[in-house]
């Protein structure tokens, strides 16, 4: 596929039209359709889950805080940014965990879909930190 160096941008008048906002509230609800299989420790990885599965719901919530909060205060913007970036962190770190407590082959498939997906909306997270906060340099 060939990469797109520029595209159009529409314009953004609530949280709700950022890309990032819209992906992590996706893969949010995602990990609500995840099931464990039959399995020896399904008890303890169905705790595991819903414990994700709070986690990840800060991360919309942080986005938008910080888009309103970057007209009034922009540090606490930024702030809220960067703590979402963390949550994704931690989301990948629990999908980490419940991906070796598992023996499911599809189980496995589906964590690792979902981790690269957190990925990439942590560092678009933190671009978007970057620009927030007006710093121009792209990771």
């Amino acid at each position: 596929m060939e990469y797109k160096k520029f595209r159009v941008k529409t314009s953004v008048k609530s949280f709700r039209d950022l890309e990032i906002y819209k992906r992590t509230t996706a893969f949010c609800a995602e990990l609500y359709t995840l099931q464990i299989p039959e399995c020896s420790n399904k008890k303890q990885l169905e705790t595991e889950l819903d414990i994700l599965r709070e986690l990840s719901k800060y991360v919309p919530k942080y986005i938008a805080e910080s888009f309103g909060d970057r007209y009034s205060n922009r540090a606490l913007g930024v702030s809220k940014l960067e703590k979402a970036a963390q949550i994704v962190s931690d989301v990948i770190a629990k999908l980490d965990f419940i991906n070796v407590l598992t023996d499911n082959k599809e189980l496995k498939e589906s964590i690792l879909k979902i981790i690269r997906n957190y990925q990439i909306q942590r560092t678009k997270i933190i671009n978007l930190k970057r620009v927030w906060s007006g710093e121009r340099k792209k990771i």
